[in-house]
């Protein structure tokens, strides 16, 4: 399992960097220089030749890349944060292993447990996220907005609240419904399912995401004269004044359209995936062997057929971390979510060149990371799973 790990690490190491090449390549023969709007301006020709300098954009492009690619991963700074990495890490694990093999029969030492295992890796990546914030230097926006590294890392806490949402709204309901549908095959409920599931999974998020700001914005206000929900930003005005209900309220009336516009799909795309697992399942020879041992029809279901039905979807969820940042772009464009997919919109426009291939680098980072972790799953999930 270790060389697995360490070989897909390495595989990981290779596709980013491919990755940033051709993002590099992309920007700089997409059309367009960050210094153009500079240029319709005849008084500003000193500023574009010293803004020129300063940003390197007289070099080759092979030393622009690398100039980036310096900057994006630096060496040295990466030996202390690696270090400080694996001997933290190893802590955490040793800790964490402590906790679990620790036996104790007192009743309170279970949620004690818990609770100190979450303690420890909260308090881990509260120390790693400062490491980083050391290891990184990625320059400087060219639309002078300040460091790139703050800037994508400032709105990336406003899409991971959007993304968790509506990664767990998929999950609790498409799920069961796959599941339901799969034990009433071809009942009202799993025709309708399957019909609203084709629908969803077909309709754009942007026809989605407008859709549901006009019936649960603006026409249920009309009906009610209660607006429940808000269409832009992730606050109102005057949150600091409210008090703490108050505010956590206000933070799901404005979170709550777009990570269900996100949310929609995904809830159609499991419920479809859940159900063809489910019934390939319910058809298989081990699960007629427990029903004909009299085993009741709630242990057959939930122990043994819902176990192995979820191994395809471990995978599929952990990939589906792409579509929900892809949707996270357009939704958060569409409610005024300050996160990384208006950022990128912006940086887009402006011929960004710097803070287009950070968020660029740091979504294919996480899709690298998340199917390294669908594997592991899906090995620790499934005994039959052997990595060589």
């Amino acid at each position: 399992m270790f060389a697995y790990i360490v070989r897909r690490l390495v595989y990981g190491v290779i596709t980013l960097f491919v990755l940033s090449a051709l993002v590099f390549m992309l920007v700089q023969f997409g059309g367009g220089s960050p210094l153009d709007r500079l240029r319709l301006n005849p008084r500003m020709v000193n500023v574009i030749q010293k803004l020129t300098v300063k940003y390197g954009l007289d070099l080759p492009l092979y030393q622009q890349y690398f100039k980036w690619l310096s900057g994006f991963v630096s060496v040295d700074r990466f030996v202390v944060l690696g270090a400080s990495a694996w001997i933290g890490f190893g802590s955490v694990v040793a800790a964490t292993a402590g906790l679990f093999f620790t036996k104790v029969k007192a009743t309170w030492f279970r949620p004690a447990r818990a609770f100190g295992v979450v303690a420890i890796w909260v308090s881990f990546f509260w120390f790693a996220k400062s490491r980083v914030d050391f290891a990184m230097d990625w320059g400087d926006s060219f639309r002078g907005d300040g460091p790139v590294w703050d800037l994508v890392f400032g709105a990336a806490g406003a899409t991971f609240r959007l993304g968790v949402t509506a990664l767990s709204l998929a999950l609790i309901i498409g799920l069961p419904l796959g599941v339901f549908q799969a034990v009433r095959q071809y009942s009202f409920f799993d025709q309708v399912g399957t019909l609203g599931s084709f629908i969803a999974f077909s309709t754009p998020i942007f026809i989605v995401a407008t859709g549901l700001q006009v019936v649960l914005a603006f026409y249920l206000e009309r009906w009610t004269g209660l607006k429940l929900f808000f269409v832009v930003g992730m606050t109102q005005v005057g949150y600091g004044d409210l008090g703490r209900l108050a505010q956590m309220g206000d933070i799901f009336r404005h979170l709550a359209l777009p990570a269900l516009s996100i949310a929609l799909i995904s809830i159609a795309g499991y419920a479809r995936f859940q159900r063809a697992a489910m019934l390939e399942v319910l058809h298989s020879d081990y699960l007629r062997t427990a029903k004909s041992k009299g085993l009741p029809r709630r242990t057959v279901l939930v122990k043994h057929a819902l176990r192995n039905a979820l191994l395809p979807i471990v995978t599929i969820v952990t990939l589906d971390v792409a579509g929900i940042i892809g949707g996270a772009i357009i939704t958060e464009s569409i409610f005024g979510w300050p996160g990384v997919g208006r950022l990128y919109i912006g940086a887009i426009n402006a011929v960004d060149y710097p803070v287009i291939m950070a968020i660029v680098m740091v979504i294919g980072m996480g899709i690298v990371f998340m199917n390294i972790v669908a594997d592991i799953l899906y090995g620790v999930l499934d005994p039959r799973v052997r990595y060589e």
